[in-house]
């Protein structure tokens, strides 16, 4: 777009009509060999005024009078240009909305993203040889848990462990069972129905019911 297009703005009308001096079409043309955006408008304008030379002299006897005659094609040709003008807005309007919506999406998307909690180390009891780290994750049905067990005493290991939490009211509640391999991370993760502000503490048992790992909550 050329410096001086905002001068030359309002010329396509009268330019595609013919309605300029010989020194405006002149000064106009020269203008138009620089600006895309004027020769654009032009040729926007075309169809309307190839319509508008159509007219017979029955449609022409429709017309009051002469002046009304004569600014009768600079007036359609003007609501034409309004036309893009309006188009060109709703176009940017449209967009400027849209992005917001997808923006929007993506904010409302992250905060009902489930948040995962920093991992938790469970303290053995009575010097058990099992190490275990267990995130509490809130979602929609409850709390999710993931947990990473392994049991660290030497030899063979044999039988199968549990995990359990217990709510505040006092009830425990198994949430799954695997079996123990020495030297080996057990991942598994589990669910309960219990908010994880309503989980009193998290433990570890063997297959007797001896607690080998456990976390309490304040």
């Amino acid at each position: 777009m050329s410096v001086d297009h905002e001068r030359y703005a309002t010329w396509d009308a009268a330019y595609a009509l013919g309605a300029l001096s010989a020194a405006e079409r002149a000064e106009y043309e020269e203008h138009l060999a620089h600006c895309a955006a004027c020769r654009a408008a032009v040729a926007e304008l075309g169809p309307t005024v190839s319509l508008l030379s159509r007219l017979g002299a029955d449609d022409a006897q429709s017309v009051d009078d002469q002046d009304a005659a004569d600014a009768g094609p600079v007036r359609v040709l003007a609501a034409a240009r309004a036309r893009r003008s309006r188009r060109r807005r709703v176009a940017a309007w449209a967009s400027g909305i849209a992005a917001a919506v997808v923006v929007g999406v993506v904010v409302s998307v992250s905060m009902l993203m489930p948040r995962p909690a920093e991992a938790i180390a469970l303290e053995p009891v009575a010097g058990a040889p099992v190490s275990a780290e267990v995130a509490l994750t809130s979602v929609p049905w409850g709390t999710k848990l993931d947990l990473v067990c392994e049991y660290d005493g030497y030899g063979s290991a044999t039988g199968s462990y549990v995990l359990a939490v217990t709510d505040v009211d006092g009830n425990t509640t198994t949430l799954s069972t695997w079996n123990v391999k020495a030297g080996a991370a057990a991942r598994l993760s589990a669910g309960t129905a219990l908010a994880a502000s309503d989980i009193r503490s998290i433990e570890i048992l063997d297959a007797a019911g001896t607690v080998m790992v456990r976390h309490a909550f304040d």
